[in-house]
């Protein structure tokens, strides 16, 4: 009976931790979102395998590859670059915001990170 007492205890101190542990979300990318930007400007994302992403500017599209970044996502082809965060998109060439801040015009979903 003891044994049995000490295992609940046990068991309902984690989940009882677990229940109190922090939630961390992450935005689910999908492979298109056509971002809307200020001045009415819509910047169209496409991603593919997670390495690579492509945007189109005023009818020319741009392969950038995948960067490090302390950011959710960047992409860069050493000129442009683009910069995902959730519903965030921004948009530079050389260091000068060309499209941003953007925002994704309808809620992405989101799922729990694990460690």
């Amino acid at each position: 009976m003891r044994r049995a007492a000490r295992l609940f205890s046990v068991s309902l101190i984690a989940v009882l931790c677990a229940a109190c542990a922090p939630r961390i979300e992450d935005t689910v990318l999908p492979a298109r979102i056509d971002y809307a930007c200020g001045g009415n400007r819509v910047l169209p994302v496409a991603r593919g395998d997670g390495r690579r992403a492509s945007v189109l500017i005023d009818g020319k599209e741009f392969v950038l590859m995948r960067a490090e970044t302390a950011m959710q996502e960047k992409y860069s082809d050493g000129r442009l670059s683009l910069y995902l965060d959730g519903e965030r998109a921004m948009l530079e060439q050389e260091g000068t915001v060309l499209l941003g801040p953007c925002t994704s015009p309808v809620p992405l979903p989101t799922a729990p990170r694990y460690r």
